[in-house]
């Protein structure tokens, strides 16, 4: 390894070595990344000339021109994806160099306010649940299900009726199913859908379930074991398209729009609101970290701030 060496062309071999060494998933992520954001921003250097100034100009012009088929950035997310990717490699690059991109310190713009995920109000999750008991079927029951355990859709859709135990109350998360784009070399690129592991080693886990949740998904026919639980049948679908009928469902019972990752944050803030501690919350969700959960997920209410504040007076009022 020399530091007159294109880093496309390491690029491209430290690529071919992962792909032994990470499941599909990764390497269709470090695949896009290589192809369509490093080697066309980074490529052309050589690999003495890559420096951490560099790269704080790369990140700075990710976040504001960075988009291929559209105008303006990528979110601090892609970027930062990127930039781990910059580090793996870099660092495989550099043993012999004497260079440790670890130390450098890459800083992203100051944030505005944090956006909050939305929540469903009380009114219109009373008003969801009640349409989809009026007409169960295989799909609804899905949207029902996430909101009463906080399942993320790629654990939704890879979900199957033997990962379900209703006499015991209990669903067990071990994967989930997501479509990966692989980008070529060549520039050529190829997706399939794949059924892996869940997003994170937290992920996996044994969530308990309500009575009123078990008693609903014990009404459904077509609860063969390999058959997927929001199809009724061995037939897979993709996050994509339940995405689009939890669109066009909301739309059709006139409940106000919500992402479907809604769900999930307003099972974890009604937990919350229902005096559910943080940790137990954050292992529900699958979380890592409880930060996560705090930091994304829990959000007290306007009533809940209020009854809090209201408690102040006992304390101090005679």
């Amino acid at each position: 390894m020399g530091k007159d060496l294109l880093y496309q062309d390491w690029l491209k071999t430290w690529l071919a070595g992962k792909k032994a060494l990470v499941n599909a998933a990764s390497y269709a992520t470090y695949s896009m990344a290589v192809f369509n954001h490093l080697i066309p921003v980074l490529g052309r250097y050589r690999i003495g000339q890559i420096t951490e100034g560099l790269v704080q100009e790369k990140v700075l012009w990710w976040l504001k021109e960075g988009r291929i088929k559209a105008v303006g950035g990528l979110s601090e997310k892609s970027v930062k994806d990127l930039l781990m990717i910059v580090r793996l490699s870099f660092c495989d690059a550099c043993h012999s160099l004497k260079r440790n991109p670890g130390i450098w310190k890459i800083r992203f713009p100051q944030k505005e306010w944090p956006k909050r995920l939305p929540v469903m109000l009380l009114a219109d999750q009373r008003r969801l649940t009640e349409g989809i008991l009026a007409d169960l079927t295989a799909s609804s029951a899905g949207i029902l299900l996430a909101l009463h355990s906080g399942i993320r859709i790629g654990e939704l859709c890879a979900l199957q009726w033997k990962d379900l135990d209703l006499e015991t109350n209990t669903m067990v998360i071990s994967k989930t199913l997501q479509r990966v784009c692989v980008k070529q070399a060549d520039g050529t690129s190829s997706s399939e859908v794949l059924v892996g592991g869940p997003k994170t080693p937290a992920s996996a886990r044994s969530i308990p379930l309500n009575s009123f949740i078990c008693a609903t998904l014990s009404q459904l026919t077509g609860k063969a074991p390999e058959a997927y639980l929001i199809t009724g049948t061995s037939a897979q679908r993709e996050p994509r398209s339940y995405r689009s009928y939890f669109t066009r469902y909301l739309k059709r019972n006139n409940i106000p729009h919500i992402n479907f990752h809604g769900l999930r944050h307003t099972f974890a803030t009604r937990l919350v609101e229902a005096g559910a501690d943080v940790k137990t919350v954050s292992e529900l969700l699958g979380h890592a970290s409880v930060n996560t959960t705090l930091d994304l997920y829990v959000h007290p209410q306007l009533e809940q701030k209020r009854r809090c504040v209201e408690m102040m007076p006992s304390f101090v009022v005679p």
